[in-house]
């Protein structure tokens, strides 16, 4: 049993003493990859819309939900009824230019 635990011992001094040693002098730290999306169109991206077509197909944009367009002008119309009436409909104005 004790030639086991020494055979281990032995196994785990030499990991520790590759991990101490520096990497190869042809190694890289810094890996370089392709990129994830390739630009095939005359079409160029700004490097927010780049970085974002990066992350991939779960972070796509996708039209909002008509429930949700509801519900903000259901909240707007809220918010103007507490302004003063002589003002509610200025704001009423503006607020339909936004959500056009």
């Amino acid at each position: 049993m004790e030639e086991h635990y020494e055979k281990l011992n032995k196994k785990l001094d030499k990991l520790l003493e590759r991990q101490k040693q520096p990497p190869h002098p042809g190694h890289k730290q810094q890996q370089n990859f392709y990129p994830r999306t390739i630009n095939l169109t005359n079409i160029t991206f700004t490097k927010e819309e780049q970085a974002l077509l990066d992350m991939g197909l779960q972070y796509n944009i996708q039209q909002p939900l008509k429930k949700y367009w509801t519900n903000l002008i259901l909240e707007t119309e809220r918010a103007i009824r507490l302004l003063d009436t002589r003002e509610q409909s200025a704001y009423r104005i503006m607020a339909a230019k936004k959500l056009n």
